[in-house]
């Protein structure tokens, strides 16, 4: 991308956001679902919380990952809001959109069962498909042919796949080669869209509120994100175990 995701930006993006929160007037939940920019609802006086580099040393021993150059920094200056913001969700009992508080980003230091979570999801949901849907792809190696030698093949599979960074919801961040610029996948079941190519394409993608980003600007980003992932493409679909799952390009 023409902007890289560096100290300097992300900095910029801390002092912007938290001068804006000091005077920051919520919108009422009425308001924030009749309106489109604004991805939340933020609290005002919100703070970024970002990390110590023993902090994140500990955390990449704690978790058996190694953070690229790009995320380290994200982590060191941002890394996560000291409150939760404010988001729509849907009710299956009244059905009816609520507003409910969550965190945008996990704190690595407290969250971990969000964490694990995000991990297993991906785990039990590509192994639902093998065992129940009957997926298998290439090149997985020849398929076992009991349900129980599919299961323990997937999971030494899934071990062994290419290291994995929760960003938020179901996206997640390739965390090898150990670079900047990795892309940002997004699961759905034993589907991956590609989502972006870099952290700063994902960034202005989900939230152009934040970088108070106008639309001829967004636009702009959005096309030579798409050319980049489209460039791409054939080298994803080479990333071993999870290349083969990956459907398009979002």
């Amino acid at each position: 991308m023409s902007h890289p995701f560096d100290e300097q930006f992300l900095s910029l993006i801390k002092e912007q956001t938290e001068t804006k929160w000091r005077t920051y007037q919520p919108l009422t939940f009425e308001e924030f679902l009749a309106q489109h920019k604004t991805s939340c609802i933020w609290q005002p006086n919100t703070q970024w919380s970002g990390l110590t580099e023993e902090e994140i040393v500990a955390l990449e021993q704690r978790w058996s990952v190694r953070f690229p150059p790009d995320y380290r920094a994200f982590l060191s200056i941002l890394h996560c809001l000291d409150r939760p913001v404010t988001i729509a969700t849907y009710d299956g009992d009244t059905r009816k959109i609520i507003p409910c508080d969550a965190p945008l980003f996990q704190n690595w230091n407290r969250d971990s069962q969000t964490i694990e979570h995000a991990y297993q999801q991906i785990n039990e949901d590509i192994s639902y498909e093998v065992l129940q849907n009957n997926l298998w792809k290439p090149g997985w190696g020849r398929k076992p042919v009991t349900k129980y030698g599919q299961k323990q093949q997937i999971e030494l599979l899934l071990a062994n796949a290419p290291r994995l960074i929760p960003i938020y919801g179901h996206r997640f961040l390739l965390a090898e080669p150990m670079q900047a610029g990795n892309p940002i996948l997004s699961f759905q079941r034993a589907d991956i869209v590609m989502y972006a190519p870099d952290l700063y394409a994902f960034f202005c993608k989900d939230f152009s509120d934040i970088l108070d980003l106008d639309q001829a600007e967004l636009k702009k980003i959005a096309i030579e994100s798409q050319r980049i992932s489209q460039e791409r493409y054939s080298f994803y679909k080479t990333i071993p175990f999870w290349g083969e799952l990956i459907t398009k390009i979002s």
